[in-house]
């Protein structure tokens, strides 16, 4: 790592420029300590003067990006989801952004991608892009959601592998979140067994009065890396339905093209 050997008052003068880079150079010293770092440690790694190190560790703890207990310091949630995102967001090459901002224009409403947690219990939106509409779909990037009441994880869990499939259902409970929620497994084995069937999904189990589409996006291998989606207002979905579900087949359709997926 770089060495600085400012005085105080050069240190002071160069703080503002000088703090995102200094900010990731604790971030990657948290990085390869899973166990975390005493301040003197954390000054020693990354040869930062210690005043700036204990008060870039103080604002990095009230975002929860490094948690401080005693003297130890060690890295937070928020890093690990942002972690998280890139992770998943890598998956992919990069250029299905733009696929995901024409839905957004084609449907008005918000928009996201959504792919399975590492170990298939769970999704995470590796992408969202909200309705500018004030009554609208709110999603957070990185925001883990469940499979068996979102339109995303609905799509997730159809097209996912028998034993991982059994495996969910054996280990989740399927609590309501709306009145059109699945609650027993042979239900929503039958609403998974459909979604395989039509390659898509409309459901309106996860948020009361919102309904949501979805469309299975796949790899080159045919197997599926993601779930596309958009989700607003049932009234409103409902005066669009054969659009909005025309616009999300497409997306997906050109989003697993792009990934090498021939359809076979």
């Amino acid at each position: 790592m770089p060495t600085e050997k400012t005085n105080p008052a050069e240190d002071q003068r160069l703080a503002p420029t000088m703090a995102p880079q200094r900010v990731m150079r604790i971030i990657e010293a948290l990085s390869e300590s899973r166990e975390g770092l005493t301040l003197t440690q954390l000054c020693a790694r990354t040869s930062l003067p210690k005043t700036s190190l204990f008060s870039l560790l103080r604002s990095l703890a009230e975002g929860s990006y490094v948690i401080s207990e005693g003297k130890s310091h060690r890295l937070g949630p928020e890093t690990y989801r942002i972690a998280a995102v890139i992770y998943k967001t890598d998956r992919f090459p990069g250029n299905v952004r733009p696929m995901l901002e024409e839905l957004q224009k084609a449907c008005g409403e918000t928009v996201m991608l959504g792919v399975p947690t590492e170990d298939w219990m769970s999704l995470i939106y590796a992408d969202v892009i909200e309705s500018t509409s004030w009554l609208r779909f709110s999603a957070n990037v990185g925001a883990h959601r469940p499979l068996y009441s979102t339109s995303v994880g609905k799509v997730i869990l159809a097209y996912t592998d028998e034993k991982l499939r059994q495996r969910y259902l054996k280990n989740t409970d399927l609590v309501p979140k709306t009145a059109y929620t699945k609650v027993t497994r042979q239900a929503l084995i039958r609403e998974l067994d459909d979604i395989r069937a039509n390659g898509y999904v409309i459901s309106r189990g996860s948020v009361e009065g919102a309904t949501g589409m979805a469309a299975p996006v796949f790899n080159a291998e045919g197997q599926l890396v993601a779930a596309v989606a958009t989700a607003g207002p049932s009234e409103r979905f409902e005066r669009q339905r054969a659009h909005l579900l025309a616009s999300v087949r497409d997306c997906a359709a050109k989003m697993s093209s792009k990934l090498g997926y021939n359809g076979t």
